[in-house]
C-alpha cells in the first residue's frame, strides 16, 4: 500500500498524473483485500491515469462509487452542471397574473 497523504503526482515514462492519494490508497487496498488482485505497477500507471481525468474532489467519489458496485475498474461520470433557459424565478411565476 502507499503512505503518501494528499495529492501527489506520479511520473510514468514522463507523462505526469496528479492523483488524490487517499482514492488510490483505497482503490488499491480494495483490489488486493476484496479483488485478491495485486497493484501491478501497469495497473498503477492506468490508474493513476484514469483518475488524473478527474479533479482532486472527484476521484474519491469514483474509487467510492466503483467500490460500491463491485466494479473491477474505476468509472465515473462528471456530474453535469445545470443550465436553464428559464428566466423567471418561482415567486414571479406564483405572482404572474396574465393568465388569469
Amino acid at each position: 500500500m502507499l503512505a503518501l497523504v494528499g495529492e501527489v503526482e506520479l511520473i510514468f515514462d514522463d507523462a505526469v498524473y496528479p492523483v488524490n492519494q487517499e482514492a488510490l490508497d483505497e482503490w488499491a487496498a480494495y483490489r488486493e483485500e476484496d479483488m485478491k488482485k495485486k497493484l501491478t505497477p501497469r495497473a498503477l500507471k492506468m490508474v493513476a491515469k484514469r483518475l488524473s481525468q478527474w479533479p482532486h474532489d472527484h476521484q474519491m467519489k469514483a474509487v467510492e462509487r466503483s467500490i460500491e458496485h463491485n466494479w473491477l475498474g474505476i468509472h465515473y461520470q462528471m456530474p453535469q452542471a445545470s443550465t436553464s433557459t428559464k428566466s423567471t424565478t418561482l415567486a414571479e411565476d406564483l405572482n404572474d397574473r396574465s393568465w388569469a
